[in-house]
C-alpha cells in the first residue's frame, strides 16, 4: 500500500510562491511513490483545522509555510487522534524555528528531508488553552509580526519586520507583570517578554540555546526589564546586540512552567500570530510534543 501524506500549504508564503512550491514537492513525492491529501489555507485556522483531521492512515504531514503556518498545524496536530511526523518546508518572512533546527531554505531540499531525514522530537508550549511551536511574548516588537502588511511582507519578506519594527519604536512602553515559577518569582516593568524553545527570536535576538536544548523539557523566559536612564539604555542595548545576557535588566531563566499576571490586558504574540490572553497567562511546556523531520546527523 502506498505511503499517505498530508500536505497543507498556505499559498499566500514565501512572497506569494506557496502554491507553485507545492506543485513542485507534489511531482517529487509523486515520482517517489507516495500518494496524497493536499489542503490550501484561506483563513485563519485552516491549518489547524486540516491537521486535526489526521489519522492513522496518514505516513507524514508536510507543512509549507511559516511560523505561523506551523504554529497552527501544530496546535491542530496536538488535538489530532493521531500524529504523524512533520516535515517542514519554512517559505516565511523569518522562520525562526527552521534557523534555530537548521532546516535549508531551499524548498525543495527542505521538502527532501521527508524521504532522506530522520525525525526529532521537539518540545512545544502552552499558553492557557492554546499551543505554539517556539514563542509567546509581549512588549517591544511582538505586535510587528502580525500587524505589519501581508503584501509588504510578501514584496519584501524579513525587511518588512525591520520596517515596521521600525515605526513602533515612538510605541515602545513597559508594561507591569508578575511572573511565578518554580524558580521564583520575577516582578517589575518589563519592555519585552517571552517564553521560547528557539534559538532566535525575530531573526535578530539570539538565544543561548543548542539545538539538544529544543527538547529538554524546558523553555526559556527571557524578560527585559525598563531602563531608569539613558546610561542604562546604552547599556542594555549593547548587551542584546552582543547577546551578552549577564546584565541587571535582563532576566534569562529555564523554566517548565509560569504564570504571568499583569494588572491589564496587554496583546501577546504567539508564532508571530495575535493572542489575547486577559490578565493571567499560565505557561507550560509540552515535552516531546511532536516529530520534526531534520537532516541526518554526520
Amino acid at each position: 500500500m502506498a505511503k499517505q501524506l498530508m500536505l497543507i500549504i498556505n499559498p499566500a508564503a514565501g512572497k506569494g510562491e506557496g502554491s507553485t512550491v507545492g506543485g513542485r514537492l507534489l511531482d517529487m513525492y509523486d515520482a517517489a511513490g507516495y500518494e496524497f491529501r493536499v489542503h490550501f489555507t484561506r483563513k485563519e485556522g485552516d491549518a489547524g483545522r486540516f491537521a486535526a483531521a489526521c489519522d492513522e492512515s496518514i505516513d507524514k504531514i508536510v507543512c509549507v509555510g511559516g511560523d505561523g503556518t506551523l504554529s497552527e498545524t501544530l496546535g491542530g496536530l496536538l488535538r489530532a487522534s493521531y500524529q504523524p511526523e512533520i516535515c517542514y518546508v519554512p517559505l516565511g518572512s523569518t522562520n525562526d524555528l527552521a534557523r534555530s533546527m537548521g532546516l535549508s531554505f531551499d524548498p525543495m531540499e527542505a521538502g527532501k528531508l521527508l524521504m532522506t531525514g530522520e525525525s526529532s522530537w521537539v518540545d512545544a508550549g502552552r499558553f492557557n488553552d492554546r499551543f505554539f511551536s517556539y514563542v509567546a511574548c509581549f512588549g517591544a516588537f511582538s505586535s510587528t509580526s502580525y500587524e505589519t502588511d501581508r503584501a509588504l511582507k510578501n514584496k519584501l519578506g524579513h525587511i518588512a519586520y525591520v520596517l515596521s519594527g521600525a515605526k513602533e519604536l515612538t510605541n515602545i512602553r513597559p508594561y507591569p507583570v508578575r511572573v511565578e515559577c518554580k524558580e521564583g518569582t520575577i516582578e517589575g516593568r518589563f519592555l519585552f517578554g517571552a517564553v521560547c524553545n528557539t534559538r532566535t527570536v525575530g531573526g535578530l535576538l539570539k538565544l543561548p540555546v543548542t539545538v539538544e536544548e529544543l527538547s529538554d523539557g524546558r523553555h526559556e523566559l527571557f524578560m527585559v526589564r525598563e531602563p531608569r536612564d539613558v546610561g542604562e539604555t546604552q547599556q542594555l542595548l549593547t548587551a542584546l546586540t552582543l547577546g551578552n545576557y549577564n546584565n541587571d535588566l535582563i532576566e534569562c531563566h529555564s523554566v517548565s512552567q509560569a504564570v504571568f499576571h499583569m494588572p491589564e490586558e496587554m496583546p501577546w504574540s504567539l508564532d508571530g500570530e495575535r493572542a489575547d490572553a486577559g490578565r493571567r497567562v499560565e505557561f507550560s511546556t509540552l515535552p516531546r510534543a511532536y516529530r520534526l523531520m531534520l537532516p541526518r546527523k554526520e
